[in-house]
């Protein structure tokens, strides 16, 4: 049984419409990922963003208001007579 050419050609261009749709879905699966990847990106920039404004604005801040407290608190436990103090040695 010998095809004829009408039947090839048509073959030829379902096979041309096969890899088309295979190259337009390969397409839209890499588009998708680098949309998602981009947004994803966005969002966890924002996010480390906004961490290190919180962080300058109130972290630091409160640490450095502890550091100085309990600087404040270590000099005042040194000094003999102070409540804190500790209990008094022999010869001081």
């Amino acid at each position: 049984m010998t095809t004829t050419p009408d039947v090839r050609a048509q073959w030829r261009e379902v096979g041309r419409l096969l890899v088309s749709a295979l190259a337009w879905a390969l397409y839209a699966v890499g588009w998708l990922v680098a949309k998602s990847l981009r947004g994803a990106g966005a969002v966890l920039g924002w996010l480390l963003f906004a961490a290190g404004y919180a962080g300058a604005r109130a972290l630091r801040p409160a640490l450095i208001w502890c550091r100085v407290a309990v600087r404040l608190g270590w000099h005042a436990g040194l000094k003999p007579g102070r409540p804190g103090a500790g209990p008094r040695r022999a010869g001081e």
